[in-house]
């Protein structure tokens, strides 16, 4: 009984967020009242606040799902080879840009003038996180290849890689940006490690 609930749950949850997106993206984020949420999801407002206090709250559980999914895609190749050879990857090697690309109706958000409060800062703070805790570079050339100053270029330099290409919808590949994005991250180093796999 109680799994049924959870799933009934998830479902009017899943279809506030999808509702929430369509509205931000038609909009603009401080134009969609609970209201509208609720008249284009066809529930009651009762029904919204027993599952969100508004829709900051909303917005927050959309973006915080949004990110478990990008990292688990980004973290892919050092999932599969935990000690990576760059110069040895191939583009299809990696999911994040087809995955970006079939969840545009998320990536649009990203990059409006009215989007969401700290959905680009987020993004860039989960790249900051991958490459704190969950990929290492190795490099005899570079000592510091891990220290802090590495990490925020890499994080900063992926992070408007992508907002640009979503400006400019999408306009390369999903193949030729993990080319582009490969040949970029291994400049300082081509080995690649996973520091730890999901918690």
């Amino acid at each position: 009984m109680t799994k049924k609930e959870d799933r009934r749950v998830e479902r009017t949850k899943e279809t506030m967020r999808q509702t929430f997106k369509k509205l931000v993206k038609e909009k603009g984020y401080s134009q969609v009242k609970v209201k509208d949420i609720v008249e284009e999801a066809n529930y009651n407002r009762t029904t919204f606040y027993v599952h969100y206090d508004g829709k900051e709250e909303l917005a927050k559980d959309l973006i915080h799902l949004e990110m478990i999914d990008f990292e688990y895609e980004f973290c892919k190749p050092t999932r599969d080879n935990p000690l990576l050879d760059l110069t040895l990857m191939r583009p299809d090697g990696t999911d994040v840009f087809q995955y970006i690309v079939d969840n545009r109706d998320y990536y649009d958000l990203i990059v409006m003038e009215d989007r969401i409060p700290n959905i680009r800062e987020l993004l860039l703070g989960k790249l900051q996180y991958i490459f704190q805790e969950r990929m290492s570079f190795v490099s005899d050339k570079y000592l510091e290849i891990n220290d802090d100053y590495f990490i925020q270029y890499r994080s900063y330099g992926i992070c408007g890689f992508i907002l640009e290409w979503i400006r400019n919808d999408y306009d390369a590949s999903p193949s030729e940006m993990a080319r582009r994005i490969i040949n970029l991250l291994h400049i300082q180093s081509s080995l690649m490690m996973q520091l730890k796999g999901e918690v």
